[in-house]
C-alpha cells in the first residue's frame, strides 16, 4: 500500500448539510492527493494515481513524528486576499509546470500546501477498516499545521460551516459519517453508513448565448458582451429546444464557432471565476424567457 499509487474514497454530491453522527470540513479548492509517508521521504499521488512528487519539492520539508503514514487530502495554493484562500488558477500553474527550473522558480510565489482531511495507513498497518471518527483521531495526534502541511478545518454543526462558507466565498463542505469505513476506489451511495458528502456553494448568474462550438458541444457564454467561458452541462431537451430558435439568430461562423445574435438567456451556476473572469465548471439551470 504505501509508496503505491492507489485510488481514494469519493464523494456524492448533496445539496443539503446531512444530519445526524457527521463531521463537517471544509472543502479546499485544490487537487485531491494522496501523501506517502516513508521515514522522512514523501510521495504524492492524484486521485487518477499519477505520481506527481516532483512538482512540488517544497513538500518534502514535512516532517511528521510516525515512520510511515499515508494522508488523504487536498493539495491548495493560496491567492494573497486577506484572509487568504485556496485559489485553484495558481494550483493550475504549479501543477503544469513540468520544467525542473521553472518548477524552482515558483517555489516563492506559488508555494503549494497539503491539508489533511484523512489517515488511511499508519506505521505499517492499513486504518481502512477503522471508522472515521477513530481514523480523524489519530490523524489529529499528528498533524501539527505548518506551512507545508495543516490538519483541514473540521465541525461538528456542518449548517453554520456552510453559512460561514457563503459568506466568504469559499468553495463548500463535505460530510463523512464519523462511523464510516473507508472505501478504496468507491463512491458510497447516501444509504451507505460509510456515505461522504458534497455540498457546493455554487454561484448562479443570467448568461446570454453568444456561440455554438462547432465539434465538441459548447456554448459560449456572455455577459453584457464579456465572454465568460463554455457551457457544456446543457441537458439533451435543452440542446434540442436551443437548436430549433438559434437557427433565426445566426451571424456569421468561423472555424470553431456559429455566432448568433445574443437574445437567448439561460441561468447557470457554477463554482467561481476564475482569475480571467472564466465561470469554473459552469452547468445549465433554466432558460430566461
Amino acid at each position: 500500500m504505501l509508496n503505491t499509487p492507489i485510488k481514494p474514497m469519493l464523494l456524492q454530491p448533496s445539496t443539503t448539510i446531512p444530519k445526524g453522527e457527521f463531521l463537517h470540513q471544509l472543502k479546499m479548492d485544490g487537487h485531491r492527493t494522496l501523501l506517502h509517508y516513508d521515514h522522512g521521504k514523501i510521495k504524492v499521488f492524484t486521485r487518477h494515481m499519477n505520481d506527481v512528487t516532483a512538482k512540488y519539492p517544497e513538500l518534502q520539508h514535512i516532517r511528521l513524528p510516525v515512520d510511515t503514514c499515508i494522508l488523504d487530502g487536498e493539495l491548495i495554493c493560496f491567492d494573497e486576499s486577506d484572509p487568504p484562500k485556496p485559489c485553484f488558477d495558481s494550483l493550475t500553474t504549479r501543477f503544469q509546470a513540468s520544467n525542473p527550473n521553472k518548477i524552482q522558480s515558483l517555489l516563492n510565489t506559488l508555494p503549494v500546501s497539503f491539508s489533511a482531511f484523512d489517515i488511511i495507513f499508519l506505521n505499517g498497518q492499513s486504518l481502512i477498516d477503522k471508522n472515521l471518527a477513530f481514523r480523524f483521531n489519530k490523524l489529529q495526534s499528528i498533524i501539527t499545521n505548518e506551512p507545508y502541511i495543516s490538519l483541514c478545518p473540521t465541525f461538528s454543526d456542518g449548517e453554520a460551516l456552510f453559512e460561514k462558507i457563503v459568506e466568504l466565498g469559499l468553495e463548500g463542505v463535505c460530510s463523512k459519517s464519523l462511523s464510516g469505513f473507508y472505501r478504496l476506489n468507491e463512491r458510497p451511495t447516501s444509504k451507505s453508513n460509510d456515505v461522504w458528502f458534497k455540498i457546493k456553494n455554487y454561484q448562479y448568474q443570467i448568461i446570454q448565448i453568444g456561440a455554438l462550438r462547432k465539434g465538441e458541444f459548447g456554448w459560449m457564454m456572455l455577459q453584457d458582451g464579456k465572454y465568460r467561458g463554455i457551457l457544456e452541462f446543457v441537458p439533451p431537451d435543452e440542446r434540442k429546444a436551443f437548436y430549433q430558435v438559434s437557427k433565426q439568430l445566426v451571424k456569421g461562423e468561423d472555424k470553431k464557432y456559429i455566432y448568433l445574435e445574443p437574445r437567448l438567456q439561460c441561468k447557470v451556476k457554477y463554482q467561481c471565476l476564475s482569475k480571467k473572469g472564466l465561470m469554473r465548471s459552469a452547468s445549465f439551470v433554466e432558460f430566461i424567457y
